[in-house]
């Protein structure tokens, strides 16, 4: 298997990005509708717009994908870059990004924080694994 397969569970992390921020524009398009929107409030433009649950809560998951996500594709940036990103990585890579898709389908969805957490907690966990793996990788490569 090559090592550029990795790069795979990085475009589906990627895509769901963009799709909970596609879902950001409708829902807080959707919101702007039914605002004040008198000439010189500047409350959208300000950012003290008061956004209905919806919106709020897909911009709460939109921020979150630059959260955890960013360790894992920093982790997979330097496994390709030491020639770590083997099936075992590879396997990880994939795992964590279930665990960001089901996180924010509960998050955008239904919102129940203790069916979340483990979702994030086992997207956490998957993610140092790897950091711990990368390490042991490099230092096993005399590459430190």
């Amino acid at each position: 298997m090559s090592q550029v397969a990795i790069l795979y569970p990085v475009f589906v992390q990627v895509f769901l990005t963009l799709a909970v921020l596609a879902s950001l524009a409708v829902a807080r398009a959707r919101a702007v509708r039914t605002m004040d929107r008198q000439r010189g409030n500047p409350d959208l433009a300000l950012g003290r717009a008061v956004w209905p649950d919806d919106a709020t809560k897909r911009a709460a998951n939109f921020r979150n994908q630059f959260e955890l996500p960013v360790l894992f594709y920093a982790v997979v940036a330097f496994a390709l870059l030491t020639k770590g990103a083997d099936l075992p990585m590879i396997v990880l890579a994939w795992l964590f990004v279930l665990t960001r898709v089901i996180h924010s389908a509960i998050h955008v969805g239904p919102n129940r924080v203790r069916w979340r957490t483990p979702a994030y907690a086992l997207g956490f966990l998957i993610l140092a694994i790897m950091w711990i793996k990368l390490v042991l990788h490099v230092a096993a490569a005399g590459l430190a």
